[in-house]
């Protein structure tokens, strides 16, 4: 549980951020680009271990 904890942590975390962003903005800021690629890098790596019998049980 404390892995899908993590992951909407930083899930919010980038919805929060992105919502008022546009591309252009995106596309000139290196620094929102790699904050980014940082926490979806930790979305993903969660993800991973999150048990089968969880991923089973709540399956979108």
């Amino acid at each position: 549980m404390a892995y899908v904890q993590h992951m909407l942590l930083n899930a919010t975390k980038v919805v929060s951020r992105a919502k008022n962003l546009d591309r252009s903005t995106f596309d000139a800021n290196e620094d929102l680009q790699i904050i980014f690629s940082h926490l979806i890098q930790t979305i993903g790596e969660s993800a991973r271990r999150v048990s089968p019998d969880f991923r089973g049980k709540y399956t979108v």
